[in-house]
């Protein structure tokens, strides 16, 4: 294959083949042909190929290298990821409100794994910010936890005070969350993050409060309402995500 304007071409974060082939007016199968040996589903940041550009390619002055292009495999194994761990956190705090209710002998093996929820959801956002927002992050998710299931066992026990004294605990570590992600990410909005968490608390005492009473269909049908924000919710993460960082999308 004759071309005399071949170049060497340096994979970057963030390439694909088809991006590359946009901007170089050529083909993903012209790629290859010069590259046999590239697998196009795993380019390597740092490695070279050969690009054949397209008669009417021309560098842009001051920009010669393409710009970034989003990476759908990327951003489905980020939402499918933080989707997976979110469900995790309302499936196993359903489960720990079934053996509270129900005095059933797992409680211990239960909140043992429900208490790392909050590590699996912080390493998520360690790819992105710092150490200590890590920390934070899992910090206050387990502060959440706690709580929760201290609420949930002083309205089983009908100790009404310490229950109103946990529930002002609750938001108040609401309210330190909410600060926390929108210190860290210009697209989490304080006052979305904040009402998006008041509403997973509204939900989960609903939910408690219809199990506690032996109100099922009442507490299940809750409980779709708590898996569905929560997917809502960590969308919303995930998006913010691929907006702060598009150039790892």
């Amino acid at each position: 294959m004759h071309c005399p304007a071949q170049i060497t071409y340096t994979i970057s974060q963030g390439d694909n083949l088809y991006q590359l082939s946009k901007f170089y007016q050529t083909t993903v199968t012209e790629i290859l042909a010069l590259n046999p040996r590239t697998d196009p589903y795993n380019l390597q940041i740092g490695s070279k190929i050969l690009i054949c550009p397209g008669e009417n390619f021309s560098a842009h002055p001051g920009n010669p290298n393409p710009p970034f292009c989003p990476l759908p495999i990327k951003q489905i194994d980020l939402i499918n990821l933080m989707r997976l761990v979110w469900s995790q956190h309302v499936y196993w705090t359903r489960m720990l409100l079934l053996s509270i209710a129900e005095r059933l002998k797992d409680q211990e093996a239960v909140t043992e794994r429900l208490m790392q929820n909050p590590a699996d959801i912080a390493r998520i956002f360690s790819n992105y910010y710092s150490p200590d927002a890590s920390k934070t992050i899992a910090m206050l998710l387990t502060e959440h936890l706690q709580i929760g299931a201290d609420l949930i066992t002083s309205l089983r026990d009908r100790k009404t005070a310490k229950a109103e004294m946990l529930n002002r605990q609750w938001y108040i570590n609401a309210d330190k969350m909410a600060d926390a992600f929108s210190s860290i990410n210009p697209f989490y909005n304080r006052k979305d993050m904040q009402e998006m968490l008041y509403d997973h608390l509204d939900i989960t005492k609903q939910e408690a409060a219809m199990r506690l009473s032996g109100n099922y269909p009442a507490d299940i049908k809750a409980f779709d309402k708590v898996e569905d924000e929560a997917l809502i919710m960590a969308d919303y993460f995930s998006t913010g995500l691929m907006r702060q960082f598009p150039q790892m999308f």
